[in-house]
């Protein structure tokens, strides 16, 4: 007997470990059903997936922090049914911490000045 909402998981985790490898995060991986809220081994950073329907991002949230243990975390939310229209513009989207989305945002500055100097 398949288990419906585990394989849904299943194809969520895999599709954003394909997203990670297409920008260069080759050693991202799925890891063992046992690990709660920590769906993706990406070094110290927590990765947890949700493809859902309805989203309940706090409780999502406040789980994941507890996992992270106060390391960086990451999580990626792909709405249920992308059939629907609500799901189409929807999609996925990532959700961090305020201070690792902020240190994000420097990087990506950095970088962008850097490759305009060059």
């Amino acid at each position: 007997m398949t288990n419906k909402p585990r394989n849904k998981g299943t194809v969520g985790e895999n599709e954003i470990v394909a997203l990670l490898y297409e920008y260069g995060l080759e050693d991202a991986k799925r890891t063992s059903a046992g690990m709660e809220s920590h769906d993706i081994w990406l070094g110290d950073i927590t990765v947890e997936v949700k493809y859902r329907k309805r989203w309940t991002l706090f409780p999502w949230i406040t789980k994941l922090r507890k996992v992270a243990n106060g390391n960086k975390w990451v999580l990626f939310a792909i709405h249920g049914d992308r059939r629907s229209t609500v799901g189409k513009t929807v999609g996925r989207v990532a959700v961090f911490d305020a201070d690792f989305a902020a240190e994000l945002l420097m990087l990506w500055r950095h970088w962008q000045e850097k490759d305009t100097y060059l």
